[in-house]
C-alpha cells in the first residue's frame, strides 16, 4: 500500500507534503472513455478505473490481448449507476467519460494541504509546476490558488490602512492567462477544467474546511470567472487569435468557456468566428448578434479521396483536425494518411501513435514517412512506444518502439542524474512469492534509465548477488532477471554488506537506493552504515504481495540515518507519461551530499520566482 498513517502524515512539512504529492502516482484525473470504478486500498484515492463499454445495459470489461482489446462481460448497469454482477454482488461504480471525482478531490487535497502548511511554498510550487508537463498537477494547482484566501487585502489597525496582504490569487490567474511557445500553458480545456475541478462537491467540501467558500450549494471559484473573461475578451480583441483555436479544433470548448462565465462580447464578430447561431432567451435579454447569419461548419462530407487528399495538403490541419473532418467514406485510407503524414499534419508524438495504423497500411515501407517515422521515434518524449509496441506485428517494428521507450527514459534520467550513483536493491525471498514476477516487469520500466557505469543491482533474501545487466534496455533486464524465484528469508542488510560495499560511491558522488519489494524485515542502519554506501535518500517501489502488517522497515532505515524514504507507487509504472516524470522527480528530490552543482527540488522550488499577469491582464 502506499498511504501513511495519520500520526506519520501529521508529522510531514510542506516540503514533505509537496514531494510526496509529485512522487506517489495517481489514476489520471480526467478519462476520455467510460470505466467503471473499484475500491482498492492499495491506490492512494482508494479507488481505481478500468475501461468499460456497454450494450443493453450489460457492461463489459476492455482488456488487452496482444493487439486487440477482449470484451468481458462483468455485470448489468443499473439506473443509479451501479454495476452489479450475475449474484447481484457489487461489481463497482460506471462512470461516463470526464473527470474521475475520487482522484481529483485526492490531488486537490494534496496541494490544499501544502497550501495550508505554508502559503508562500504552495504559490512557487504552482509557479514551477506551470512550465512543467503534468497537467493535471497543474489544473489543480491553478484551481487553488484562484480560491485560497491570499487575495491582497487590506491589513487595517484602528480603521486605517497599514499595508496589503500578498495577492497569491494573481498566481492562479497568471497560470490561466499566460502563453508558452513550449504548449505547456492552459488550453481552453484545461482552463475549462479547472472551472470542473472547483465544481466538484468533493473540491467543494475541502474548500469549505479550508475557509476559502461559505455556501453549501455552489462552488467557490474565486477568480476563475474573471480570469476566463479577461482570456476570452483578449482573444476577442485579437481576432486572429480566436480563428486559431477554431482551427485547432477548440471552438466548442471556447463556446462552453463563454456559457459558464457569462461572457458578453463587444461586438457579432466573436459569435461568426465562432460559427455560433444566437437566438433569443425567454426573459428577452439578449441583443447582441440575433441576425447574425453565421457560416457552416467545414465538411468533408460528400468528397472523394482524392478530394480530401488535395484538401489536406492545401490547408494542413492539425492530425486532430484530420479525423474530426473525415467522413466514414471514405475513411482512414493509406492515400489519407500518407497525404497527411508528408503534409506535415502529423506531429512526432502522433506519428508514434499512429504506429499500428502505418503498419496495417504499409506506409513505413515508404522511404520517406519510414525515415519521418524514425525520426519521431528517436525523438520520443516518453516510455508509450512500449506499449504501442505490444500492438504490431513486425518483430522489427517493435524493436525499433522499445528501443525508442529505453532512449526517451535514459534521456530524461541523463537530465538530473549528475555526479549520483544508483544502487537498486530487488527483494525475491519467501514473502514475495505471489509478486516476483510483477516486480521483474516492473523493473523492466525503470531499470534501464540508469546509465550502467552508475548503477549497482543486487538480489537479495537471507544472502544477496550482484545482478549484472549487459544491455541498458527493457530487453537486457528482463535477461538479467530471468532465472530468479522467491524463497528464503529476508535481508535487507545482505544487500548492503555483500554488493554494495564492493561498488562505494566516489568522493564526489551521491548515493540513492531503491528498493523493490516489501518490508517484512528488521532495520538495517547499522549494515548500511557498514558498507561506507552513504545514501542521501532511498527510493522505496512496494509491491503489494497480500500480507498485511505494520513492518516498515526501509523507512524506519532511513529514519535512522537521517535521510528521505520517498514512496512510489506501483502502478506508476503502468503509465508511459508518468514513469520518466516520476524518475527525474525522484533524483531532483534527493539532497544534495557530496555533490556541488546539483540543487534539491524543493530549493528549486522555493527559488521560482511567483509568476506575474501579463501586461494586457495586469
Amino acid at each position: 500500500m502506499t498511504t501513511i498513517d495519520p500520526a506519520r502524515l501529521e508529522a510531514l512539512g510542506p516540503a514533505e507534503q509537496l514531494l510526496r504529492t509529485l512522487l506517489t502516482h495517481s489514476d489520471h484525473m480526467v478519462h476520455h472513455r467510460p470505466g467503471v470504478v473499484v475500491e482498492d486500498a492499495s491506490t492512494p484515492a482508494g479507488v481505481r478505473w478500468f475501461p468499460v463499454t456497454h450494450k443493453d445495459k450489460v457492461v463489459y470489461r476492455l482488456e488487452k490481448k496482444g493487439r486487440r482489446r477482449a470484451r468481458v462481460a462483468i455485470g448489468a448497469l443499473q439506473r443509479d449507476g451501479r454495476v452489479l454482477g450475475a449474484s447481484g454482488a457489487l461489481v463497482g461504480r460506471y462512470r461516463a467519460p470526464g473527470l474521475f471525482p475520487e482522484v481529483a478531490a485526492w490531488l486537490y487535497g494534496q496541494v490544499a494541504e501544502v497550501w495550508r502548511l505554508d502559503n508562500d511554498f504552495a504559490a512557487r510550487w504552482a509557479s514551477w509546476a506551470f512550465a512543467e508537463e503534468h497537467r493535471d498537477l497543474k489544473v489543480a494547482l491553478a484551481a487553488l490558488m484562484l480560491v485560497q484566501s491570499r487575495c491582497g487585502e487590506a491589513v487595517l489597525e484602528d480603521g486605517e490602512v497599514l499595508f496589503h496582504d500578498d495577492d497569491l490569487r494573481a498566481v492562479g490567474e497568471a497560470m490561466c492567462l499566460l502563453r508558452r511557445r513550449d504548449g505547456r500553458d492552459l488550453n481552453p480545456k484545461l482552463l475549462l477544467r479547472v472551472g470542473e475541478l472547483l465544481s466538484l462537491q468533493e473540491v467543494g467540501e475541502i474548500n469549505r474546511r479550508l475557509g476559502f467558500g461559505r455556501s453549501a450549494r455552489n462552488p467557490t471559484l474565486g477568480r476563475w470567472p474573471k480570469a476566463v473573461r479577461r482570456w476570452l475578451r483578449h482573444r476577442e480583441q485579437n481576432p486572429r487569435m480566436l480563428e486559431g483555436l477554431v482551427r485547432a479544433g477548440y471552438r466548442r470548448t471556447v463556446m462552453q468557456l463563454a456559457r459558464r462565465v457569462g461572457y458578453k462580447p463587444l461586438n457579432p464578430q466573436f459569435f461568426a468566428i465562432l460559427r455560433w447561431k444566437q437566438t433569443q432567451a425567454g426573459d428577452g435579454r439578449r441583443a447582441v448578434a440575433l441576425d447574425l447569419a453565421v457560416d457552416d461548419a467545414e465538411t468533408w462530407q460528400g468528397l472523394s479521396e482524392a478530394e480530401i487528399c488535395r484538401r489536406i495538403v492545401r490547408t494542413r490541419p492539425s492530425w486532430k483536425r484530420v479525423v474530426g473532418l473525415l467522413p466514414a467514406e471514405p475513411g482512414l485510407t493509406r492515400a489519407i494518411v500518407a497525404a497527411a503524414v508528408e503534409a506535415g499534419c502529423v506531429s512526432d508524438a502522433d506519428l508514434v501513435i499512429l504506429t499500428p495504423t502505418l503498419e496495417d497500411l504499409g506506409l513505413l515501407e515508404i522511404e520517406a514517412i519510414g525515415d519521418r517515422w524514425l525520426r519521431a521515434t528517436e525523438a520520443a518524449e516518453n516510455t508509450r512506444a512500449a506499449n504501442i509496441a505490444q500492438r504490431v506485428r513486425r518483430k522489427d517494428t517493435a524493436d525499433k518502439l522499445r528501443e525508442a521507450a529505453d532512449k526517451a527514459l535514459q534521456r530524461e534520467v541523463e537530465k538530473e542524474l549528475r555526479d549520483l550513483r544508483v544502487y537498486c536493491a530487488v527483494d525475491i525471498s519467501g514473502s514475495m512469492s505471489g509478486a516476483i514476477e510483477r516486480s521483474k516487469v516492473l523493473l523492466t520500466r525503470f531499470l534501464q534509465g540508469f546509465p550502467l557505469e552508475k548503477l549497482t543491482v543486487a538480489v537479495f533474501n537471507s544472502t544477496a548477488r550482484e545482478v549484472p545487466i549487459r544491455h541498458p534496455s527493457a530487453k537486457g533486464v528482463e535477461h538479467a532477471f530471468k532465472g530468479y524465484k522467491a524463497g528464503g528469508g529476508t535481508s535487507h542488510g545482505a544487500a548492503f554488506q555483500q554488493v554494495f560495499s564492493n561498488h562505494p560511491p566516489a568522493a564526489h558522488e551521491d548515493a540513492l537506493v531503491i528498493v523493490v519489494g516489501d518490508q517484512q524485515d528488521n532495520p538495517f542502519a547499522d549494515a548500511v552504515r557498514r558498507s561506507g554506501v552513504r545514501p542521501v535518500a532511498f527510493g522505496f517501489v512496494e509491491v503489494d504481495n497480500g500480507w498485511s502488517n505494520q513492518v516498515r522497515a526501509v523507512e524506519d532505515t532511513a529514519t535512522a540515518l537521517g535521510v528521505p524514504c520517498f514512496r512510489l507507487d506501483e502502478s506508476t509504472f503502468d503509465d508511459p507519461y508518468a514513469v520518466s516524470r516520476t524518475l527525474r522527480r525522484l533524483i531532483a528530490s534527493t539532497p544534495v551530499g557530496a555533490r556541488k552543482a546539483s540543487t534539491p527540488l524543493v530549493e528549486t522550488i522555493l527559488n521560482t520566482p511567483l509568476l506575474e499577469r501579463p501586461l494586457w491582464a495586469a
